[in-house]
């Protein structure tokens, strides 16, 4: 890849005279512009841009850090910044620290994880952007993060524990509450619940959610019609199997995995879902429509979640008043509604 040092020997002019022609600033005569064009072409010039971001102050660079891309969710929000960061004209540089693969599904609770952040924090801002917005791979509080504050953060998927970082979640509480009430519209009364960790805030959140439906509706709450499925598909079979016992006609799995279960379960036992028993998951993953009939669930805003992420950022940078002013961002989550569920009397 040629250099600007090389192009102006080649084209016999100073390097501040090919410098100039090649951003646009030069007033030199027009066969001196075509010339050192035509030999940048020649020579497949590439701008340097970490070069030039160095000299510059504004450099319209946002730097992603991702805890794991290999997470169900990150994708999606990743997509949904650079979407935004494209049409105002940010370019991105994307981190993946590979978290999840390297230390599990806990990895948030590993000893190194606070320098492990800050030495990805580092690496951002030695590259000069001029924000980072920040994707969890878990919810989860981040502290102890000095380093987020040396320029404009966003975090996306979780929270930062500093009034500076504004945090893009979505409302699990909101979720868990629609979930039920597709049920309960659908004439259930007898609704099982198959939870994740019960420590999970997710789980909190959604069974908060749930059981303000039922409080709304006049529907007492059975205990016993509660099951950890520990967000796996064994766990929703067992679970499916004992809740199926007590009479249960319908049940909500906190994710579309254990719902995979439920499916496994009722079919072993030769019934049918969506008329012996209805189910409605969440997640809304890709496997959602791969089962039959098609599984009715809760779809996370993933992709808009990153957009209002990018957003608030570029508010930040821009110095825009508004949302970029808010601690929390709370995204409402959507029921999909496919052949699962059926009304009974």
């Amino acid at each position: 890849m040629a250099t600007i040092k090389e192009i102006a020997k080649a084209c016999n002019v100073s390097i501040s005279t090919v410098s100039n022609i090649l951003n646009g600033k030069e007033k030199a005569r027009q066969e001196t512009k075509e010339l050192v064009l035509q030999k940048a072409k020649e020579m497949n010039y590439v701008p340097n841009y970490m070069a030039k971001n160095l000299k510059q102050k504004n450099t319209k660079t946002i730097g992603i850090i991702a805890e794991d891309l290999t997470i169900f969710h990150t994708p999606a929000i990743v997509d949904g910044i650079s979407a935004c960061l494209e049409k105002k004209g940010y370019a991105l540089l994307m981190g993946n620290m590979r978290m999840y693969q390297k230390y599990g599904n806990a990895f948030y609770t590993y000893k190194e994880y606070s320098s492990l952040v800050q030495g990805e924090m580092q690496e951002m801002l030695a590259k000069r952007v001029e924000g980072i917005i920040y994707v969890e791979g878990h919810y989860h509080v981040m502290k102890q993060f000095p380093e987020l504050l040396a320029v404009p953060t966003v975090a996306v998927y979780g929270k930062v524990d500093s009034s500076e970082v504004p945090s893009v979640i979505y409302d699990d509480e909101q979720g868990g509450y629609e979930a039920a009430k597709t049920l309960i519209s659908m004439g259930h009364r007898k609704i099982g619940v198959i939870t994740g960790n019960h420590q999970s805030h997710h789980t909190m959140e959604r069974m908060r959610g749930f059981m303000k439906a039922l409080f709304d509706n006049g529907i007492p709450f059975n205990p016993c019609w509660e099951i950890s499925g520990e967000w796996n598909r064994a766990n929703g079979y067992t679970a499916a199997e004992q809740l199926i016992q007590q009479g249960v006609t319908a049940i909500f799995a906190m994710n579309d995995i254990m719902a995979g279960g439920v499916y496994d379960y009722v079919n072993e036992k030769g019934l049918k879902i969506g008329t012996d028993l209805s189910v409605i998951g969440f997640d809304n993953r890709e496997i959602s429509e791969a089962f039959y009939p098609t599984l009715s669930t809760v779809a996370l805003p993933l992709s808009y979640m990153g957009n209002i992420a990018a957003e608030l950022l570029t508010m930040k940078l821009e110095n825009q008043a508004g949302e970029a002013e808010k601690r929390e961002y709370k995204i409402p989550c959507q029921v999909i509604y496919r052949n699962s569920i059926c009304r009974i009397q």
